[in-house]
């Protein structure tokens, strides 16, 4: 019999209270997920003209090729690699909706009506063009092929898929996005996961992450390339360990290939972005690189617990009419709601 992993563990003790509600009814539990490949190896940082990348650090490697499709009017449709802080958002609100509680086993179908509330949730407002900029990113994605290695003792395994096998686009959409109109682009109406991801997004290498903190680093992709990897690392150091991992192992896992001193000067501030995005980690940036020590579970957890938010106006209002309303004492013979 294998023994739960820390994060088995700490997945299954989120997924209990999410099913129970606190004993703070002000709190809730915020948490989102992210497959630990994506952990391990980011996407690109910033706009690239070629239609593949990858990453690679000793053990693993991340590839992403994006071929070009031709449209049933004649359209190419030229479709580049998915880059920056959106395009991870989106990876972590399609893992999230995967492992929903309250999904039937087996749907692949993600109906795209819920993306808006999790993105503001998640700091991307509908002002300007950041809805624009997002399509553009779920369309990346839609198009993208994922292929996985991972380098082991005796073997080396080999994956390679789509995280989206279908989608379903309104009339005259993707030629829109071909001539780059992206104001005319509509979200889709929804996309299919593939099985590979599905099975993937489902299993037991699911990272959760605090949803609530990635509103504090949503407009950085290395700050949530240093979350996430945080996530994932943090839980596996045993008791009293510690973990350093060296600035050249931090260019091959998230950088452009650049030198550590450049690595360290473009990137500094949003790494220090995700230390106060989970002061729970415990976690140093020193010369040599990033130094992880063991962060007690349960402190990490915490993490998890979110605060509602305060009520808006409209909602103030009704509260304190409620109130007056049952202070008042009622009148003899007068109906409720006259």
């Amino acid at each position: 019999m294998t023994l739960p992993t820390a994060h088995e563990q700490m997945v299954r003790h989120l997924e209990l209270a999410l099913k129970q509600p606190l004993a703070v009814p002000s709190e809730r539990i915020d948490v989102s997920f992210l497959h630990r490949s994506f952990c391990i190896a980011g996407l690109p940082i910033k706009q690239r003209k070629e239609a593949n990348y990858s990453r690679h650090d000793g053990a693993f490697s991340l590839n992403v090729t994006v071929p070009e499709q031709t449209l049933p009017d004649g359209t190419r449709l030229s479709v580049g690699v998915p880059f920056g802080p959106k395009a991870r958002l989106l990876i972590l609100w399609m893992t999230s909706q995967a492992r929903d509680l309250q999904r039937r086993p087996g749907d692949r179908w993600l109906e795209i009506g819920r993306i808006e509330d999790w993105l503001r949730n998640v700091g991307i407002s509908g002002k300007g063009d950041g809805p624009a900029k997002t399509k553009d990113q779920l369309i990346r994605l839609t198009f993208s092929l994922f292929t996985m290695f991972l380098k082991g003792e005796s073997l080396d395994l080999f994956k390679s898929d789509r995280l989206i096998e279908s989608a379903a686009f309104a009339t005259g959409d993707l030629e829109h996005y071909a001539e780059g109109n992206l104001g005319r682009v509509r979200w889709p109406m929804g996309i299919e996961l593939s099985q590979r991801a599905y099975d993937r997004f489902i299993g037991r290498d699911a990272i959760p992450i605090p949803t609530s903190r990635l509103a504090e680093v949503s407009h950085s992709a290395m700050a949530i390339d240093t979350l996430v990897y945080l996530c994932y690392r943090l839980p596996e150091i045993p008791t009293g360990d510690s973990d350093l991992v060296s600035w050249k192992q931090l260019i091959a896992q998230f950088g452009n290939r650049e030198t550590p001193s450049k690595f360290r000067e473009t990137f500094e501030a949003s790494i220090r972005a995700a230390f106060r995005a989970y002061p729970e980690a415990n976690v140093d940036l020193t010369d040599e690189g990033l130094l992880l020590r063991y962060s007690d579970p349960a402190e990490l957890q915490r993490a998890f617990v979110a605060l509602a938010p305060p009520p808006g106006p409209e909602k103030l209002r009704r509260k304190l009419r409620n109130r007056t309303d049952k202070a008042r004492p009622a009148l003899p013979g007068a109906a409720a709601g006259e």
